[in-house]
């Protein structure tokens, strides 16, 4: 055997490898929600769309099967404007890598501090697993911090990569000048890569419209969920809310909006009845900072196993996600991608933003509408826009009587134990001073 093919069969078993070890994981987390006595019917589906994609290894079967699906553009942030891949006619799929496993392989291609979701996408890139990685005809990535903007170049070793270059100030002209150039640009190439493609399909009037909608619908049901936790006890657990808010990343809009609502239907029976997940009050947990992106769940998960409720999820893969929707006044293609712009940019609390204080008033607003007892402020190693904004954050509870766990962490096993110690204190803390 020569060493080309030498190398190319230890990749394939590299790679079998690593599938194997992403789906044991992942099949570990479905299960316990699958299992569960009081799991809502409605939860089946999303938990089937992330099993799709994570142990059985078959995106395209929730997305239409072989034949049917478009061209599927994968994204590296919630930044980039999904409404636009919609009209062009693609697929949005999110690729922010949380498996450990990945995130051992992607190491060897970032330095040793590096984002831990920067090495986990780098290590499924490379391995093609899941194989969403390597289904993707481009993959998009906005610059919001600099371990994302150099992986961009990493990546592109991979696939076709696209940079959209993101403003880190709002409040200026310039800035809201250039994010609008930005987004003209990608409907451009967007556009050309339809052509490319032999598709018909391309950004109009009329497909934007009907994807600005599309996105609206979602928007609208996943509003609906976020009031569903604000109950006491909270309609669902914050693993549960977390699986279809994950599901979304990976499943069309249309299917996902139709879905959602059926499970908000059941929600709101479910408290018609008083059917309720748990008996007695667990105190309310407001999870901030780095994203908790699945299958690397640690932290929510010891959360809920020491007797907590995550009732909201304030990044960017939680109730920030489909937050906002896009405000139209007139239904010219000019005017609806300048209020894609706004929507994107303006009501955006990423802490990459300089100043961000409309962050502070958000976490305020939150801690209020959901009536937290407690805020566990979670970092990743080497997320240093999350970690720096850890003093103010802590200033505006510290302000409110409200307490703040601070856990660094990243994808790795060993702090499995440690992390559990402390969790369970500041709970126990906290149901201590609701019996007071």
């Amino acid at each position: 055997m020569i060493q080309g093919e030498l190398s190319e069969t230890m990749h394939q078993r590299h790679s079998e490898h690593l599938k194997r070890k992403i789906a044991a994981n992942a099949s570990r987390l479905l299960d316990a929600v699958r299992q569960s006595p009081v799991r809502p019917k409605g939860l089946d589906h999303f938990i089937d769309v992330l099993d799709n994609v994570y142990v059985s290894d078959d995106v395209r079967s929730h997305l239409g099967g072989k034949e049917e699906t478009p061209a599927v553009i994968g994204l590296y942030c919630m930044m980039v404007p999904e409404e636009l891949i919609y009209a062009a006619g693609f697929i949005p799929l999110r690729l922010c890598g949380g498996s450990y496993d990945a995130f051992l392989v992607g190491g060897d291609y970032a330095p040793r501090d590096a984002c831990p979701v920067v090495k986990a996408s780098l290590g499924s890139s490379l391995r093609g697993v899941p194989s969403v990685y390597g289904l993707c005809d481009v993959v998009i990535v906005p610059t919001t911090c600099d371990a994302k903007r150099k992986a961009a170049e990493e990546l592109s070793r991979f696939s076709e990569v696209w940079v959209l270059e993101m403003p880190h100030v709002k409040d200026s002209e310039a800035s809201r000048e250039g994010w609008r150039c930005q987004l003209y640009g990608l409907a451009k190439e967007l556009n050309n890569l339809g052509k490319r493609k032999g598709s018909k399909t391309k950004i109009n009037r009329s497909n934007l419209k009907k994807a600005m909608e599309l996105i609206g619908a979602a928007s609208y049901q996943a509003r609906r969920l976020f009031s569903l936790r604000k109950l006491s006890p909270p309609a669902l657990s914050g693993m549960e809310a977390s699986i279809a808010l994950s599901a979304y990343g990976f499943d069309r809009a249309d299917i996902w909006t139709r879905e959602m609502k059926s499970l908000n239907d059941e929600l709101e029976n479910r408290q018609g009845e008083r059917v309720s997940r748990c008996l007695q009050r667990r105190p309310r947990l407001l999870l901030a900072g780095s994203p908790s992106i699945f299958p690397n769940w640690k932290v929510p998960l010891i959360a809920d196993e020491m007797g907590a409720d995550i009732v909201v999820d304030e990044s960017c893969v939680g109730d920030r996600l489909l937050y906002d929707v896009a405000g139209l006044s007139e239904k010219t293609l000019d005017s609806m991608i300048e209020a894609l712009a706004a929507r994107y940019l303006a009501p955006c609390v990423c802490p990459v933003f300089t100043p961000n204080d409309d962050r502070l008033y958000r976490l305020i607003e939150l801690a209020g509408e959901f009536a937290i007892d407690g805020v566990i402020y979670h970092v990743l190693k080497g997320c240093i826009p999350y970690d720096f904004e850890l003093y103010r954050v802590e200033r505006i509870f510290r302000e409110r009587k409200v307490p703040v766990l601070r856990i660094e962490t990243d994808y790795t096993l060993e702090d499995v134990e440690p992390l559990r110690t402390r969790i369970e204190a500041f709970i126990e803390m906290l149901a201590g001073k609701e019996k007071k």
